[in-house]
């Protein structure tokens, strides 16, 4: 990848051009929708629901977006990245470059999308309070997540060629996920221990950390969330490799 750091670049342009074009405001709306989300979960979870179960009432909203704005990019990321090679099958008969760019791009372009979500999130949270000390941990929680959604990304995209039902069953997956991770609630309470081994709470904990200056997850976490990114990227990339003489002969 980064030995292929410009063709990387071109590919993302190309990506984030065929996402807006046609559209009138064209890349405007990479801000526009991300203020649009944080806007309308900050007005339902402050005036229509005021009151949610198991966080504090004037922190919950907090602790909702910070963790739902890295669900939005592990799902757009995981979604885009399944079907990449078989949406770019032209490009991959024709060019000899190494394929595993065209996962890495809706990846990519997913966490971009992310982290234009976070700094508007960012000025919502300046403004009622103080800049957050733990800021720096934002970069480690981005790459973190990253390996973990282009690992699943690259395996599924290798997957999908085979199995064109994939996408069906992932979407049902992928909400299965969303409720059993810590998004809308903490991770508390009876089920605390099954969390734990839900890499996706670690993960949330280092963003709201970040950004809120909660606590840090525990040492055991933390190394737990390491291994796991690092196994399922080099996992996901070898599986990948593995696979690819045979993707040319079926998409």
């Amino acid at each position: 990848m980064f030995r292929n750091l410009h063709l990387l670049r071109e590919l993302i342009r190309r990506d984030f051009n065929a996402r807006f074009t046609g559209s009138a405001l064209g890349v405007v709306w990479a801000v526009l929708q991300p203020l649009t989300l944080v806007f309308l979960y900050w007005f339902v979870f402050t005036y229509m629901i005021p009151r949610a179960p198991g966080a504090a009432d004037d922190h919950y909203i907090y602790f909702l977006i910070a963790g739902l704005i890295p669900w939005l990019g592990i799902n757009e990321g995981i979604l885009r990245s399944t079907t990449s090679i078989v949406d770019n099958a032209p490009v991959v008969r024709k060019l000899p470059f190494r394929s595993e760019l065209l996962v890495v791009v809706p990846n990519a372009s997913a966490l971009i999308f992310e982290a234009v979500a976070f700094g508007i999130f960012l000025v919502f949270v300046i403004s009622t309070k103080a800049v957050p000390r733990t800021l720096w941990l934002l970069p480690f929680a981005f790459i973190l997540q990253f390996a973990i959604q282009a690992g699943i990304g690259l395996f599924l995209a290798a997957s999908y060629v085979f199995f064109r039902d994939l996408t069906q069953i992932l979407g049902f997956f992928l909400s299965i996920v969303f409720y059993l991770s810590p998004i809308l609630y903490p991770a508390a309470g009876r089920f605390e221990k099954w969390f734990a081994w839900n890499p996706m709470t670690p993960l949330l904990g280092l963003f709201r950390s970040a950004l809120l200056a909660d606590a840090l997850p525990e040492v055991g976490s933390i190394v737990f969330l390491l291994v796991v990114a690092c196994g399922v990227f080099v996992a996901g990339l070898l599986f990948f490799r593995r696979a690819q003489p045979t993707l040319v002969d079926l998409i």
